[in-house]
């Protein structure tokens, strides 16, 4: 029987990513590479076996930029919402139960199936943050490509100290971040920072409105629940300011810093995002499970912020689908174009992460690792609005 080293995909619809919507398209791959993308009938000469995928269209593969795979054994803790807002209670929650749970095996396996979960849905790499230096280990090998980043707490006095220390004995080579304003202080901001240069710098930011209390004033549910777990908040000087000021203030914003979910945010400090060309990862799907609140989604839009979408923990989101994401960030804005948000959840993501010559987009010389999308389209104008509409309901499978 003969052999195929080559194969072309055909298709109703190719989305590329980088270009318009490709009718009655085709992808030519070889040895793992996108050799050609274009017309079938520009291409069905070509010697290769033919793959006709009928009411599917071919999209480029998914990018999480924001996820918590070693929470995913607390699943259990996302089956009852919390009360709107009170990211200080869940915490608490989260905090207990990881306290009776030091199965360190079973938290592993979980995290692996987190991430094929994720693989299913189609991601191909995946931002993961995580407290334990043992997590950049999860997903070696697995076909969802993980970027760890080891987060450090510590706001201020002893618990910033020890953090600083903690730090300088990590290896050079395991990225690390901080965890958000209310929890990392200045000088563990600052350090951070400038050990991670010119790389990517993730950190949660303004996700709720007792974050933003707590940066202006030093007091509410925040400072209580710093002094119950013996943070000597007295220590602590507050800023006066919001989130994002508080961190231009620090010089720690700007292209390579990453703001995640970016809820709680003034006019004045989306034009600070603007100009320092900060991203901002939005989770619409966990921000809606907290009732944080919404982002401004169009407002960034129209500073031009680079915009990327994640998932979130499993504690914070029991839906662990960019597709979902898709869906909830339409929901809560319903005049946003459906190819950006498409965007949003591949090519975006895949330039955020420098991985765009491999991922986001179909193109020669990218990883031939495409998605094929069941869709009962009629018209281009359709595509995008079902990918970005559908949510869990999504039928794909892997073109390898």
């Amino acid at each position: 029987m003969q052999e195929f080293p080559r194969y072309l995909y055909r298709a109703p619809f190719v989305v590329t990513g980088n270009g318009p919507v490709i009718n009655d398209g085709a992808v030519l791959t070889e040895n793992g590479l996108v050799a050609a993308v274009g017309l079938y009938a520009e291409l069905k000469d070509v010697d290769a076996q033919v793959e006709d995928y009928e009411d599917h269209v071919i999209t480029p593969s998914l990018v999480n930029c924001h996820a918590h795979l070693e929470l995913s054994y607390l699943a259990g803790l996302a089956e009852d919402c919390p009360a709107p807002g009170d990211m200080v209670g869940w915490i608490r929650e989260l905090l207990a139960a990881r306290a009776v749970h030091g199965d360190v095996a079973a938290q592993n396996d979980a995290s692996l199936m987190a991430l094929a979960r994720l693989y299913a849905g189609g991601c191909r790499a995946v931002a993961d943050i995580g407290n334990r230096k043992e997590s950049g280990l999860i997903g070696g090998g697995f076909k969802t490509e993980v970027l760890f980043f080891l987060e450090l707490l510590g706001l201020c006095g002893e618990s910033e100290e020890a953090a600083l220390t903690a730090l300088a004995g990590i290896d050079a080579d395991v990225r690390c971040t901080a965890h958000a304003p209310y929890s990392s202080g200045s000088a563990l901001i600052r350090a951070l920072k400038k050990r991670a240069g010119g790389a990517l710098f993730p950190l949660h930011v303004a996700e709720s409105a007792q974050e933003i209390e707590f940066l202006r004033t030093g007091s509410g549910p925040f400072a209580d629940f710093l002094w119950e777990r013996g943070v000597t908040v007295a220590d602590f000087n507050p800023p006066g300011m919001g989130a994002v000021r508080y961190l231009d203030s620090l010089g720690v914003l700007d292209k390579q810093t990453l703001c995640v979910h970016g809820v709680h945010v003034e006019d004045e400090e989306i034009s600070l995002l603007a100009a320092r060309g900060a991203a901002v990862c939005l989770c619409p799907g966990s921000n809606r499970f907290m009732g944080v609140g919404i982002a401004p989604v169009q407002k960034m839009l129209l500073h031009g912020i680079p915009l990327v979408l994640g998932t979130d923990s499993l504690v914070s989101n029991p839906h662990l689908s960019l597709w979902r994401e898709m869906q909830v960030l339409r929901e809560d804005n319903p005049d946003l174009r459906p190819e950006a948000v498409f965007a949003m959840a591949s090519g975006n993501g895949a330039r955020l992460l420098g991985i765009e010559d491999r991922i986001g987009a179909i193109a020669p010389g990218v990883s031939s690792s495409l998605l094929a999308v069941r869709c009962p389209l009629k018209t281009e104008a359709e595509v995008f609005e079902y990918l970005t509409s559908t949510g869990t309901d999504i039928s794909l499978e892997w073109l390898e």
